[in-house]
Parts: structure tokens; C-alpha cells; sequence
């Protein structure tokens, strides 16, 4: 059908009007019908772009359209290099779990995935025993490097407990609760979601996605979850090892209230872990570089505060510290050893135990006790004593088991039996008539140390925590209330009932908040700290 604007058109030329303003007219018709037909036509399809959208939207997640289409498994490290289909990796076994994250940032995420176990690709390719890196590369470039034995050979864990200590996700640098960890196998999604627990909500947009789980409640993993993977190259190269942690000032003699600042190569993935307290660092230590230096300059208000400088250095103290990271072997550990100007030396002073106060400077008598584990630990002189006093045990098998978990009931007799208490009203609890520590217990709460729940229970087999632990010694050792709040990173997370005896116990120096600066109040006590505390609490006692 012609158009009518230009047959218009045609039909005026044709009669060939007399004057200007008659032509003009016309013409201007013309264009303004023209313009009409434009603006419909470009209305027609903006609406249609629209229409798609929403019908897009409305339609299934799973009918999205997929990330990556095939996947490629090559490599010195395979014997058979396969390219896989979409279908094919559907076909095979799904695994689904929800993981725990923490980014560079850093904040705290929840992810939700299903898709294949890394192990059974790698199984299919015929990996071979002598590879040593594994290398995913994205269609969109992005490249992330792994080592067998991070990926493949160490634990990876869900932690339900990640943001139990934090107001807010973007707290990442304060740290979780490590209880109750779920083994979690690293896969390939195809269909995943982030920011969620919630299968719910997955869909196939970021497939293939790398997802891994974390070694350590603490561990930055989620630069680690890489969408739109291709192709995996398995390589027998030996990885490279991490740069060994600088500090300033390097060691030597210092000034009292001195700050060490510590630094790597990189500042970045490649994080540095420290102790205080003597012990080699690992992942569970204390982390320097939270934030990655590729967001510093986004963060430089909040920088200082969260890569802060460890101190102040007002004793000899011994910084031990180690670089790990994604991609490469760990570094060597450094040891970097300080001395306050003018400070004097005491025979029999200790390094303070992580998360407690200074130990017992005092000796006393001690009967021979033999147990196997303790050798080099920080809590080692504390134990002995503790154990030759008859109030605490060690297992059958000749174990103490320093780092493990301590239960209430536990913590109870140890303490009843350290501060010598006695039973005066035989009180007990609605779960504790027949529990072996029921003794203990009714002395515990006969003396005022502890009052159970609401429901009237104790829950003898709860695990302890910080904060428990920290209100039943304040009691125990009448100690007046401290003048100030405590000042800590996670003091928001402290319990109102609690919040007096934990700043009356760091006050006295019974009990410390950790290097980077959190006490973390909820977090389950270990029996080597359970011990220190007692000690230092009755060293504080006869002061």
C-alpha cells in the first residue's frame, strides 16, 4: 500500500499550484505527517522491547539463558581432555549446599548452589597424580588460580554461625562463630544465587559458577566464586610460594607503646596471618590485610581502623607471622622479636595467652603430670598447674585436648573445685538431677556464680561461652564492677546481662579481647583458655 503522506506529495507537484505560501503549506503537512508516522513507529517498538522484557522476567528462572554453553577440561595434569555440553553436565550427579563467604571488602554473603563436583570432572579427565595447579578461566577473561592441595586436599566448610558476631553483613572483618561446621564439596553450578540461603531464588545467570567452601571461619573466599567458567586447565607446574610478611619497625629495641605494621608484597588476595602469643600462625590466627588493596582507596576513612597496626608494644613481645592466599603455597613463617626500651625483664613472665589476660607469674608446687599434647602450647604451664591442683583432668589417653570446647558443667567444676566452694542448699536444676556434675553445679549456683535459664534449665551440656565464662569468674573472684563499657570491635554483640563482667574481667586483666581488637562474646571458650582464666583469676585474688 503506498503511503499517503507521499502520495499527498505526488498529487501536490503534479497540479503544480500557483504560489509560494500554497506550496509551503502543503510541504509543512508533509514533514509533520511524516514525524507522526515516525514517533508511532519508534513507540510501536519500544513497547515490543518492553513486552519482551517483562515476558522475560515472568518466565521460569530456569528457562534464563545459561552463562556458558560448554565447558573445557584440558592439561598436562588430564589424561583425557573432554569438552563438555550443558546437557552433559546436567546429566551428571548434582550436589546442592549453601556456602559461606566473605569478600575482599570484606562482607559476609550467603550463596545457595547446584551443579557438579569438581572431583567427579576431574575423575572423568583422568587427572594424574603429579598435577599441582588448577586454573579457571571465565569467558569474560577473568582467570583464578588454584592449588590442588587448597581445592582438592584441604577441608572446605559452610559455617552457619558466619555473621553471628556482626550488626551487618559489611563487618566482615570481625569474625564468626566457628561451631557447628558443614564439609562442603567445591563445584560447578549451573543454577545458583547470591546474597541468599534460599534455593528458592536460584537461576542459571552467572553458570558455570566456581563455588568453594572456606578452610576457616575468617578465610576471604568469595573473589574465589567465578562466573561464566569455560574451560579448566589442570597443570603439573609447581605453584609459586607467597612473599614473606615485612614488619615496621623491623626487630629490635623499641619504644614503649610502639605500633608494628605489617605488609606482603601485594596487600591484596594474599593475606597475612599473625600470632602474639608464640604459636605458628594458620588460618585460624588473626588476619592483618582485611581489606584488599584494591579497595583501599574506596575505604581509606575506614583503613586505619580495620588494617590496623598490631600493639601497642609495651613488653618484649614475639610477632609471628605467615602469608596465605589463592594460587600459591604458603610463605615461610617470619619471627619478628621486640624490647621496650628501658623495660626490665621479670624471671617467670609469660606471653599472654590469646583472648586472656597475663598469666600466673607466680610458681607453685607441682606433682608430675604427663600429658602428650601440650608440649609447645601457649596454655602449657597453666594446664600443669591447674591439673596438679586436682581441678581439672586430662582423658584416659593420656590427652588434654587444649584447643577443644569446654561445657558449662565443666567449666562449673572446675571452677567450684579451684575457688574450693561448697554445697549449702543442694539446689539443682530441671536437667540436672542426674547429671554427673550436679554436685558442682548446685555449689556453683549455691555461691551465686550461676542462675540457669528462664525455663529453669542450666543446660549442663551447652558449650560455654565467652561471656558465661566471663560472668561466672567476675562472681567468683567479687570483683567491683569496671568504671568503663568495654571498648571493642564486636562490644555491640555483647549480651546486656553480660556486658559488666566482661568489662570488669578485661579490666583486671583476667580476660582479653583478640589482636584485632574483638572479644567475641558468643564464641565457644576453649579449655586451655577456661584454665588460664581460673589462673589468672585466683592470681588476682591474692594480689
Amino acid at each position: 500500500m503506498n503511503n499517503p503522506v507521499f502520495v499527498r506529495m505526488r498529487d501536490v507537484t503534479a497540479r503544480d499550484f500557483a504560489g509560494n505560501n500554497r506550496k509551503e503549506s502543503l510541504t509543512v503537512q508533509a514533514i509533520s505527517l511524516q514525524r507522526k508516522n515516525w514517533f508511532y513507529g519508534c513507540f510501536i517498538i519500544i513497547l515490543g522491547i518492553l513486552l519482551f522484557g517483562i515476558a522475560n522476567i515472568m518466565t521460569p528462572a530456569a528457562a534464563l539463558a545459561a552463562g556458558t554453553d560448554t565447558l573445557e577440561i584440558t592439561g598436562d595434569g588430564v589424561t583425557t581432555p573432554l569438552t563438555l555440553t550443558r546437557e552433559q553436565l546436567e546429566s551428571m550427579e548434582q550436589y546442592q549446599h549453601v556456602y559461606s563467604a566473605i569478600n575482599t571488602w570484606p562482607t559476609k554473603k550467603w550463596y545457595v548452589g547446584k551443579g557438579v563436583k569438581l572431583r567427579d570432572l576431574f575423575k572423568q579427565a583422568g587427572m594424574t597424580g603429579d598435577a599441582r595447579l588448577i586454573r579457571f578461566t571465565s569467558s569474560d577473561g577473568y582467570v583464578v588460580n588454584l592449588t590442588v592441595k587448597e581445592l582438592l586436599e584441604d577441608k572446605r566448610y559452610y559455617f552457619p554461625g558466619l555473621k553471628g558476631n556482626t550488626a551487618k553483613d559489611g563487618d566482615g572483618q570481625i569474625p564468626g562463630s566457628a561451631a557447628n561446621p558443614k564439609e562442603v564439596e567445591p563445584i560447578l553450578a549451573l543454577v545458583s544465587v547470591e546474597g541468599s540461603n534460599n534455593p528458592d531464588y536460584m537461576n542459571d545467570l552467572n553458570s558455570l559458577l566456581l563455588m568453594l567452601g572456606q578452610r576457616a571461619v575468617t578465610e576471604q573466599n568469595g573473589n574465589l566464586f567465578s562466573k561464566y567458567v569455560n574451560k579448566i586447565e589442570v597443570l603439573t607446574a609447581e605453584p609459586e610460594k607467597w612473599d614473606a610478611p615485612q614488619a615496621n619497625p623491623v626487630s629490635g629495641e623499641v619504644p614503649a607503646g610502639s605500633m608494628i605494621a605489617l605488609s606482603n608484597a601485594h596487600m591484596d588476595d594474599d593475606k597475612i596471618y599473625y600470632t602474639t602469643d608464640g604459636s605458628t600462625p594458620t588460618l585460624n590466627s588473626p588476619m592483618y590485610n582485611w581489606i584488599a588493596r584494591r579497595w583501599w582507596s574506596a575505604r581509606a576513612e575506614d583503613l586505619g581502623k580495620v588494617n590496623c597496626p598490631v600493639g601497642p608494644v609495651n613488653e618484649s613481645t614475639v610477632i609471628k607471622a605467615i602469608t596465605i592466599g589463592p594460587g600459591k603455597y604458603d610463605s615461610d613463617v617470619v619471627t619478628f622479636t621486640y624490647q621496650v626500651a628501658g623495660a626490665r625483664s621479670e624471671p617467670g613472665t609469660e606471653e599472654p595467652a590469646p583472648g586472656t589476660g597475663e598469666q600466673n607469674k607466680e610458681e607453685e608446687p607441682q606433682q608430675t603430670v604427663n600429658l602428650h599434647d601440650v608440649a609447645g602450647h601457649w596454655a602449657l604451664d597453666n594446664i600443669y598447674k591447674l591439673v596438679a591442683q586436682g581441678c581439672i583432668s586430662g582423658y584416659p589417653d593420656g590427652s588434654f585436648k587444649p584447643d577443644s570446647t569446654i561445657t558449662r558443667a565443666e567449666f562449673a567444676a572446675v571452677l567450684v573445685k579451684a575457688f574450693k566452694l561448697e554445697d549449702t542448699d543442694g539446689k539443682t536444676f530441671t536437667d540436672t538431677a542426674a547429671h554427673w556434675a550436679k554436685d558442682y553445679i548446685a555449689a556453683a549456683a549455691a555461691n551465686g556464680l550461676v542462675n540457669g535459664y528462664a525455663n529453669g534449665a542450666f543446660g549442663p551440656d551447652d558449650l560455654i561461652t565467652r561471656e558465661q565464662m566471663a560472668v561466672m569468674i567476675v562472681k567468683a573472684a567479687k570483683l567491683a564492677p569496671a568504671a568503663q563499657a568495654p571498648r571493642f570491635a564486636d562490644s555491640g554483640s555483647i549480651s546486656a546481662w553480660a556486658k559488666e563482667a566482661v568489662a570488669t574481667a578485661t579490666e583486671n586483666g583476667i580476660m582479653r579481647g583478640y589482636a584485632d581488637n574483638t572479644v567475641r562474646p558468643g564464641g565457644s571458650a576453649t579449655r586451655a583458655e577456661a584454665v588460664t582464666i581460673i589462673i589468672n583469676t585466683l592470681h588476682k585474688t591474692v594480689e
